[in-house]
This record gives C-alpha cells, sequence and structure tokens, in this order.
C-alpha cells in the first residue's frame, strides 16, 4: 500500500489582508484600549477615595488610643483633678 499523494491537500493560505484596512482597525482598537484603560483608571480612583473614607473619615466612637491625642486621654477642667477623685 502507497500512501502518497492520496490524502487531503492543505488549503492555501490566506491573502495578506489590505494595509488600509488593517491600519484601520488597529487604529479602532487602540481607541477601545485607551477608553477603557480611562474608564478602568477612574473606577480605581473611585474605589481608593472609598476605602480612604472608610478608614480616615470614620464617625461615632473614638478610640483614646488611635484618636489625634494618641492615648493622652481627654483633657479635663483644672477644677475636676483632686488627689482623692485622681482626676475623674
Amino acid at each position: 500500500m502507497c500512501s502518497f499523494g492520496g490524502g487531503p491537500k492543505a488549503p492555501p493560505p490566506p491573502p495578506p489582508p489590505d494595509p488600509s484596512i488593517e491600519e484601520e482597525a488597529k487604529a479602532k482598537r487602540r481607541r477601545e484600549r485607551m477608553k477603557l484603560q480611562s474608564e478602568t483608571s477612574a473606577l480605581k480612583q473611585e474605589q481608593y477615595e472609598q476605602r480612604v473614607n472608610a478608614a480616615y473619615g470614620r464617625t461615632g466612637r473614638r478610640s483614646l488610643l488611635s484618636g489625634s491625642k494618641g492615648g493622652r486621654g481627654y483633657a479635663l477642667e483644672p477644677r475636676l483633678m483632686s488627689k482623692t477623685t485622681l482626676g475623674a
């Protein structure tokens, strides 16, 4: 049995694309990529601002250790401080 030449042949390669159409398609892909990139960066900036607000824009209870006074506590009026009450 001979296995030469009797099988299906591979189709010829397609002709090269027209350069003007190829340049137009490249420009279109570039515009779409830039638009997507600008939308992504805007979304990332918004998410960053939300994270910052969530971390530093808290309202409600204040911590004596992480507050602006840094563990020194609340200031009392001098008339409230005495040896018997120990400043409370």
